[in-house]
């Protein structure tokens, strides 16, 4: 199976996130962060179109700004669907609290779109993964809470992080779940370009 590294080892990644910045840097690549600053917010209610949507128009923003650029950027979106609602990022901590009350003992759908400029070409999609959760009592949320790592996650988790101690099983990409979908990204230029 083809990995992204097998296609080029230096990208700029146009996202703050941390995590997507070492998936990326965990195939060996050399990571720009160059975050774009556009207009999130949308009337979508499909959350695979309005992740699609969001990274899309990163990318749009991205290129406004670097008509010239001849390498290679990566733009992301993620949000997370629980029983028809859209969840995103926490605005503080009990919120955070509120989100993972909610999810306990249940599933939840992570989507991850993203869009690709490489070799003069935009490549484009979104993908999902399930992910179900364990019983969390008012002790574990509590602890999970005080290592802040809900601060600017869909979700209020990070699976790379202490967040797996929270999840019974993911069904798909783990990396679609950070915010990055390798596999379905690696996928796509597999099929449509040779290095």
């Amino acid at each position: 199976m083809a990995r992204l590294n097998d296609f080029f080892t230096s990208v700029v990644l146009a996202s703050k996130s941390v995590a997507r910045k070492k998936l990326l840097e965990d195939l060996g690549m050399h990571v720009t962060i160059a975050a774009t600053h556009c207009d999130e917010s949308h009337q979508e209610s499909d959350p695979a179109k309005a992740v699609h949507l969001l990274a899309k128009r990163k990318m749009a923003e991205y290129m406004k700004e670097h008509r010239q650029y001849e390498g290679v950027v990566i733009t992301c979106d993620t949000l997370v669907s629980y029983e028809g609602m859209l969840i995103g990022k926490p605005d503080n901590r009990d919120e955070a609290k509120a989100q993972l009350d909610l999810f306990s003992n249940k599933t939840q759908v992570v989507h991850s779109g993203w869009a690709l400029w490489y070799q003069d070409r935009i490549y484009d999609g979104s993908d999902k993964a399930i992910v179900h959760f364990k019983l969390l009592d008012e002790t574990t949320i509590e602890q999970y809470l005080n290592l802040e790592e809900w601060k600017g996650a869909a979700g209020s988790y990070r699976i790379q992080e202490r967040g797996k101690e929270l999840i019974q099983n993911v069904q798909g990409d783990i990396a679609t779940v950070i915010g990055l979908p390798l596999l379905q990204i690696s996928e796509i230029l597999a099929s449509n370009c040779a290095r």
